[in-house]
């Protein structure tokens, strides 16, 4: 693991304008993270201007959800920032709108270059509505200097 102080999952920074994550995102879905032991969880309710077929979360929404859960996983594990490189995502099961959902990420595949993480979204009953796998590569402490110019708060948590 990294030397460095642990990068927090959760942006309150200066920046905060993710659409999965970002709570200053008006429009953004806003998720907030957890450390589950070796995993990364986050739950979300399905809202009516998220849906898809009347009545249903989006199929768009519902892989964003499970990338952003997925993307933190590397942070707990070596506190590493990734980016997708390539994500698969099966869907079981609708998601109706007002429901209070869970999602998990957890590594699948231990890889140096390229790790695979896998990730399931769960219905309030438990059941499994969608599962993703996803190679991951990790994002050079020059590209997050680059990416994070112009906003000192962000620059400063993630940077650590």
């Amino acid at each position: 693991m990294n030397t460095h102080q642990h990068r927090p999952l959760n942006d309150n920074t200066d920046y905060g304008l993710c659409f999965v994550c970002g709570p200053r995102n008006p429009w953004g879905l806003k998720l907030h993270f957890e450390r589950d032991g070796l995993r990364v969880k986050s739950s979300f309710v399905a809202r009516e201007v998220y849906q898809g077929f009347p009545g249903l979360l989006h199929g768009g929404i519902i892989t964003a959800l499970l990338d952003e859960v997925m993307s933190r996983v590397l942070l707990i594990l070596e506190n590493r920032w990734t980016m997708t490189a390539k994500m698969e995502t099966q869907f079981r099961k609708p998601v109706h709108i007002g429901s209070q959902i869970t999602m998990f990420g957890e590594i699948d595949e231990v890889n140096k270059r390229m790790p695979r993480v896998k990730g399931k979204l769960l219905l309030p009953d438990g059941s499994v509505a969608a599962t993703a796998q996803g190679s991951f590569v990790y994002v050079p402490e020059t590209q997050l200097s680059q990416m994070t110019c112009g906003y000192p708060e962000l620059a400063a948590s993630w940077m650590k």
